[in-house]
């Protein structure tokens, strides 16, 4: 014995080559489908959104193409301090960011590859004295590089 699903409160027809739904119930024609209204961030949505939204940052200020930035306490000792970022600046950084990744990308690799082992790594980078010279070498970094005044 099979079960089989109620019927369908709709069907379609076609009607002079389209396809319309009619409402089996009622026997009318059942309503279209109106889009949504456009959204612009969801402030239709919520618009106590709108206030939560923060400002356009000022030409300069942030982003790769920033003339400043200020350092945090989780990296610099002495944070905050504010960097100008010139050419030779621009370029460090820049070698520290694709020095990062490729440091990122061996450790996810030496994880995959030797996961207990890894475990080990993450504790032994967890640890206080680690994480002190850790901090102490960014410092020391930082102080290498341009300072705005």
């Amino acid at each position: 014995m099979t079960i089989q699903p109620p019927p369908s409160r709709y069907k379609v027809v076609e009607r002079g080559r389209r396809l319309e739904v009619i409402d089996t119930r009622t026997g009318e024609r059942a309503t279209s489908h109106h889009a949504p209204p456009p959204l612009s961030g969801g402030e239709s949505l919520f618009p106590s959104m709108r206030r939560l939204r923060p400002s356009p940052p000022a030409a300069g200020t942030a982003g790769l193409d920033a003339d400043t930035f200020v350092t945090k306490s989780f990296y610099d000792a002495r944070a905050p301090r504010t960097i100008r970022i010139n050419d030779v600046t621009r370029r460090r950084l820049d070698g520290v960011r694709f020095g990062g990744a490729i440091i990122i990308a061996l450790l996810v690799a030496f994880a995959f590859l030797f996961w207990p082992l890894a475990l080990g790594v993450f504790g032994f980078l967890l640890s206080d004295k680690v994480r002190t010279r850790l901090h102490a070498a960014s410092t020391r970094f930082v102080d290498t590089l341009d300072q705005a005044r």
